[in-house]
């Protein structure tokens, strides 16, 4: 993505394929951001920036599922801007448009938009650019609205930087992008045959072996790139709060459970109280590398997830579902692998419907009985929450018969 201030982009000598990325799409954040008590924009509606969008994959996709919303996208890449546009055109999407400009350049409306998003561009530009992105989320978002920015982190970066380094070293000052990628994987071509007499060196044989299968644009562009920062996930929070902005969420919720990790090790990571240093500790316990964080104003108060913020909210999920090892009991699994198992009845009538009604999201408050007390509701919501964190079940700000 050519989202900073450079004159000549990179992206133009090796394009950067563009695409959906669904953990972007503002029906999600909004649900994510409403989960966690802060009242984001509905998506019908909304107004989105994307910041290094490309050839506009994301925004696009976005824009035909969302008609009444508005979509602007900028890029330094004239190529990626022009494809952008001209993608546009074909489809009649009038509420979606594309500037060549660097995001140092470009002049949000104060609170114009209730999402930005800045996927692949927060650890590739310098360090200025990175505090211009931030200050950007801060002008641009309305009152409640969320911003969503990748970057890669630590710990688990520590081994892709050491495999990195070797790679920099080998291609020297070579310029051209072609000879460049070439170089480069010839080493990684080397490097995975000799380490491979060690065992205890089969992780960086893996991490080789995905950079060769990952293709030339995400090799040139991560792996390769001039600047490849990795803050600390406390370090990029602190960052953010220098821009008056507050730590909300992953923008997949999944991997801010702990149902991964063996049971003995449950309780300590849950005595962190707080949400940074628990985010912290998670990111050693699973030597994360990669970071896909959403950010509100710090004005906003962030709470825990609570099961009774779902009724307000859609849910859709294409689990499969079979019987459960106990009579009357049903399993409901999803594309993850993970599964919920229950034999109570308004559960697995309501998760029933959410399946079969796929592509489809329904709204939370249609799964029960019109005269279902609170004690059943809460038992739905609750259900579907730790669906929800086992990614069984996708959450939507409102329902919708697309899906």
């Amino acid at each position: 993505m050519g989202g900073d201030g450079s004159d000549a982009s990179p992206y133009e000598a090796v394009p950067y394929p563009g695409g959906a990325f669904a953990q972007t799409h503002p029906d999600r954040l909004s649900a994510l951001a409403r989960l966690f008590g802060v009242t984001a924009p509905l998506p019908s509606r909304c107004r989105v920036l994307e910041i290094g969008c490309g050839d506009g994959g994301n925004l696009l996709a976005m824009a035909q599922s969302l008609p009444l919303a508005s979509f602007v996208g900028i890029d330094t890449s004239p190529r990626a801007i022009a494809a952008a546009n001209a993608r546009a055109g074909e489809l009649g999407l009038g509420n979606a448009r594309f500037e060549e400009i660097s995001l140092t350049d470009y002049d949000a409306d104060a609170g114009g938009f209730g999402f930005v998003v800045a996927h692949g561009v927060y650890s590739w530009v310098p360090e200025a650019v990175r505090d211009a992105l931030l200050a950007l989320c801060t002008r641009a978002l309305c009152d409640t609205g969320v911003a969503y920015v990748s970057y890669n982190t630590l710990p688990g970066g520590r081994l892709r930087e050491i495999l990195r380094g070797l790679l920099l070293r080998h291609v020297g000052a070579i310029e051209d992008p072609q000879r460049r990628l070439a170089a480069a994987r010839e080493l990684l071509v080397v490097l995975r045959a000799a380490w491979a007499y060690d065992p205890e060196l089969g992780t960086m044989v893996g991490l080789a072996t995905r950079m060769l299968e990952g293709g030339d644009a995400l090799l040139f562009h991560d792996t390769l790139a001039p600047i490849n920062a990795r803050p600390r996930f406390e370090e990029f929070a602190a960052h953010a709060a220098r821009h008056e902005l507050r730590y909300l969420a992953e923008a997949n919720y999944w991997e801010m459970q702990l149902g991964w990790l063996p049971r003995e090790l449950r309780p300590a990571a849950l005595e962190h109280g707080d949400r940074l240093a628990r985010e912290g500790l998670l990111d050693e316990l699973r030597m994360r590398t990669f970071r896909q964080t959403l950010l509100c104003h710090a004005a906003q108060q962030v709470g825990e997830p609570a099961p009774q913020r779902l009724e307000a909210l859609a849910v859709a999920s294409q689990a499969t579902s079979g019987a459960g090892a106990q009579e009357g009991a049903v399993t409901f699994t999803g594309s993850s692998g993970a599964s919920l198992t229950t034999d109570h009845r308004l559960v697995i009538d309501a998760l029933q419907r959410v399946t079969q009604a796929w592509p489809a999201a329904l709204a939370v408050a249609s799964l029960w009985p019109p005269d279902a007390g609170a004690e059943h509701r809460a038992v739905i919501c609750e259900a579907l929450l730790r669906c929800y964190g086992g990614a069984v079940v996708e959450l939507r700000a409102e329902p919708s018969a697309a899906g």
